[in-house]
């Protein structure tokens, strides 16, 4: 047995990515900004380098100009014979050193905020792309605000997450390589000191932050809980005045702000915590290293270092090769700090990550692989032995062994009572499910072989709920196709009759439409969407309860645009009104998901079964 939807196949288990895996999985999404991200890494070098060279710099002011004052036997000789211009020259490249440092720092931020904006572009469009390729089915067990807050939110969050890993990731490396490769040569016996203390100190505090993971998890989920909760509470604001459900919806609301609130708190606080434990003991790192150096200084111990940076000629230590390895053990232990930093941002984005990844890489496969386009649908409809659940651990069918052969031209109405199955139908014959067993046909080929889009391009649909996009009234008529002229346009109106309404806007066809149409009354929403149908101009056509919204005297305006709308066309018409179905070629009357009648008119009412029950009751 086949299955009846589409399968959604994952890539990649539902489990949590790492940071290095969230890292490399973002920096795939610069594959395309390859130069400006190498641009960008040149700047982090020269910034590094021109940070760490203005440090060393420091220490060799303060041995050629300052130390020579404090060691001298004469220190008012050694102030006498201070040299004034060369000092002068030595600061003028200490601060153009540090002011280029400043020049490759801003350009370089200007690179990687670039290349996050355009990623987050793409991510976003990749996102809604998916999105549009997914099933009905999907959205069937999916709430609205979760997805957009995937779509906001979440790559919001990656974004700044991709953003501020390339601005400090880069500059922290290569500052932390630089830095602890000059400090090797400036003391080996210092650096050998310095290093395992910070490395250790680093690595207990990736271990703290790690552990506020989870809880980010949480809260991006429950942002999506939010905006889901808030989405649908719009929607629906006028039932909630109604039925006077305010304080429920409140009370629904604070339970979930408290538990965003509970679980960000608890993330933050492990992941703060960081920040004063680190800085306290990176200071402290600091003073121990310099009380190290100082001391080695007095007891005149050889520090195994190149004399270029402060060390004596007896490879003892220096004034300025105190200052100079202080500097870099600075420069060293400042970027740990800018990378745990952006390690608490990669927790926030991991979170955001997993959800958006998860969407991503959800695979939208068919079971099966031929492609079939057709240039035109001719008309000729055949449902044979079909079975069709929405629910495959369930037992019901909504469709079973449904079986019937619609001619080219032939309008098919299809009536039957709530939950009976007339729906489910015109959702097979839209591709918006696939069928279990059976077959269906469209001019003797296979419906799941047929391309989804190149179908739903030559079919026309008329929704019970008329949606209209915040857009002119031509905008919406034409769906954005360019290639429809105006002419066409009111030429369609007339035929409908939304010519009249549609003149009475000052803008005319240039109205603005407001929020999905309330600018307008449900016959007139419901004529533009006729209209549209006109103007797409397919063969085939379906229309679902086109007229339940409405009144009797619209209904007679619509009904007339609806037989304009059929003539020469394959239609289905699901209605609960008989006017609107007394006059097709087949009807199928649909109980219980199975099609118990199907005949015309007449010929129903002649069988005296369930379908003229129905007329009597209701239909007369």
């Amino acid at each position: 047995m086949r299955n009846s939807e589409f399968i959604l196949k994952k890539k990649t288990k539902d489990k949590e990515f790492s940071a290095y895996k969230v890292f490399k999985q973002l920096l795939s999404y610069v594959q395309n900004e390859r130069k400006r991200l190498i641009f960008g890494i040149f700047c982090s070098l020269f910034n590094a380098i021109f940070y760490v060279l203005g440090s060393i710099y420091i220490g060799y002011v303060f041995r050629n100009y300052f130390e020579v004052i404090f060691t001298s036997d004469d220190p008012n000789l050694a102030i006498t014979n201070f040299d004034i211009f060369h000092f002068s020259i030595d600061l003028i490249i200490l601060g153009g050193a540090f002011i280029l440092y400043g020049c490759f720092r801003y350009v370089e931020s200007l690179i990687y905020i670039r290349i996050s904006y355009n990623q987050s572009a793409r991510m976003r469009q990749e996102v809604m792309e998916k999105l549009i390729k997914m099933p009905i089915s999907y959205y069937d067990k999916q709430k609205a605000g979760d997805l957009i807050s995937t779509m906001i939110n979440d790559i919001n969050n990656v974004s700044n997450t991709l953003m501020n890993t390339l601005n400090q990731f880069f500059s922290s490396f290569f500052n932390v390589v630089i830095s602890i490769s000059i400090m090797f040569m400036v003391s080996t016996i210092l650096t050998l000191i310095a290093v395992p203390m910070s490395l250790i100190l680093f690595g207990l505090s990736l271990l703290v932050i790690k552990r506020a993971q989870p809880y980010f998890v949480k809260v991006q989920d429950s942002f999506g809980k939010l905006n889901a909760f808030v989405e649908e509470n719009i929607s629906n604001m006028k039932v909630t005045n109604s039925f006077d459900r305010e304080k429920l919806v409140f009370d629904q609301l604070k339970l979930i702000t408290q538990e965003i609130k509970r679980t960000a708190y608890k993330g933050d606080l492990t992941a703060r915590s960081v920040d004063p434990w680190f800085g306290f003991t990176s200071y402290s790192v600091n003073l121990v290293v310099a009380a190290i150096a100082v001391a080695l200084y007095f007891a005149k111990v050889n520090v195994y270092g190149l004399s270029y940076f402060g060390s004596n000629q007896n490879g003892t230590a220096s004034g300025g090769l105190i200052i100079t390895f202080i500097a870099l053990n600075w420069n060293f232990m400042g970027p740990f700090n800018t990378l745990l930093n952006i390690n608490f941002s990669l927790q926030v984005g991991i979170a955001s990550s997993n959800r958006i990844f998860k969407l991503l890489n959800l695979n939208p496969d068919k079971d099966h692989t031929e492609e079939i386009f057709l240039d035109k649908i001719v008309g000729e409809i055949e449902f044979k032995n079909v079975f069709f659940r929405y629910n495959k651990n369930s037992k019901k069918y909504q469709l079973n062994n449904a079986s019937f052969t619609v001619k080219p031209g032939q309008t098919v109405a299809i009536v039957g009572p709530t939950g009976a199955g007339k729906t489910t139908i015109v959702n097979l014959l839209s591709k918006f499910y696939d069928y279990e067993s059976g077959s269906i046909t469209i001019d003797s080929h296979e419906l799941r072989h047929i391309d989804t889009e190149n179908l739903r391009n030559l079919v026309s649909v008329v929704l019970q709920d008329s949606f209209l996009f915040n857009d002119t009234i031509k905008w919406n008529l034409t769906m954005g196709n360019e290639n429809v002229t105006d002419e066409q346009i009111i030429e369609a109106a007339k035929l409908t009759g939304a010519e009249h309404f549609i003149n009475q806007f000052p803008e005319k066809y240039n109205t603005k439409i407001e929020n999905n149409g309330t600018n307008l009354s449900q016959g007139q929403r419901q004529l533009l969407n006729i209209t549209r149908a006109i103007l797409a101009n397919r063969n085939m056509l379906i229309l679902d309860e086109a007229t339940s919204n409405v009144d009797s005297q619209t209904e007679k305006v619509i009904q007339n645009s609806l037989l304009k709308l059929m003539e020469n066309k394959t239609s289905f018409i699901i209605a609960h009104r008989l006017s609107t179905i007394k006059n097709a070629d087949i009807i199928l009357v649909v109980d219980n998901g199975y099609i118990i009648e199907k005949g015309t008119h007449q010929e129903l009412l002649k069988q005296k079964g369930f379908y003229y029950n129905l007329y009597s009751s209701s239909f007369k």
